[in-house]
């Protein structure tokens, strides 16, 4: 059991039942670990071009749901600045390198990555430029801007929010991160558009205690200012425990969330 919340009955039983629902299983999990070991270690890092690569986003996180979509890997490039090679010289030369190897896998081109498409899961490939602190600081990362310009953009070392994530995750009770795969199920449900990066900071900097599941939900729908046409936040803070359930399965996260 999780939390030890699952020893109750009624909406804290719901949403542990939830909780496992939205989770990948143990055999996504082992097929992804397989895929990503063997792309990396194999293909990409015997390349002459590639300093090192590692994984990043919701799946390195933890914060990924069922089913499992996109796998971020940055690609660091080996020997270049910013001023060395443009972004489609890059991008065109990986796509070339894979294509040769995954004959029967679809390779795409989409800025700021190749997307690498196996039947079980999505891997996208960021070449990364790492420009190392050497004062002791994180290092500085370039991937290329995804408009048309052929350019590269500073962007955050994503190692930063992995940290922190982690540590507020731990401050939380370990709650934090199944928090953050109910909300992405609910962003899902409701077509809302919020990046998830953006949903992962916005808790980090807002959430200071959980008292539980149904605390953590309300918490984050007033975090991120999310409304919904018939109740207000207040009506939803103010439904008992059976009304909240039903509002979880019929609005919040739809049918994997249990009716009984």
């Amino acid at each position: 059991m999780y939390f030890n919340e699952a020893r109750y009955s009624g909406l804290p039983t719901k949403f542990e039942k939830f909780r496992q629902k939205i989770e990948l299983t143990d055999n996504q999990r082992d097929k992804i670990k397989t895929s990503h070991k063997h792309l990396r270690e194999n293909i990409l890092q015997p390349l002459n071009y590639v300093s090192n690569t590692f994984l990043t986003g919701s799946y390195k996180k933890k914060t990924l749901i069922n089913p499992a979509n996109d796998i971020d890997v940055f690609v660091v490039l080996k020997g270049y600045t910013q001023s060395d090679v443009k972004p489609n010289t890059i991008l065109d030369k990986l796509k070339k390198d894979l294509d040769i190897v995954y004959l029967k896998t679809p390779v795409k081109q989409d800025k700021p990555c190749i997307v690498l498409e196996f039947q079980h899961v999505t891997f996208e490939l960021t070449p990364a430029i790492e420009i190392e602190n050497y004062w002791g600081g994180n290092s500085e990362f370039y991937i290329p801007e995804m408009s048309k310009n052929n350019t590269w953009q500073k962007v955050e070392n994503p190692r930063i929010l992995e940290n922190s994530l982690s540590q507020k995750n731990q401050s939380l009770n370990q709650r934090l991160n199944p928090l953050i795969k109910m909300m992405k199920k609910c962003k899902v449900n409701n077509n809302i558009k919020t990046p998830s990066f953006e949903m992962e900071k916005m808790a980090i900097n807002s959430l200071y205690n959980i008292r539980d599941f149904r605390d953590g939900v309300q918490q984050l729908l007033r975090i991120y200012k999310w409304t919904n046409k018939t109740y207000s936040h207040y009506n939803i803070e103010n439904m008992s425990d059976n009304e909240f359930a039903t509002f979880c399965r019929d609005i919040l996260f739809g049918y994997d969330f249990p009716k009984d």
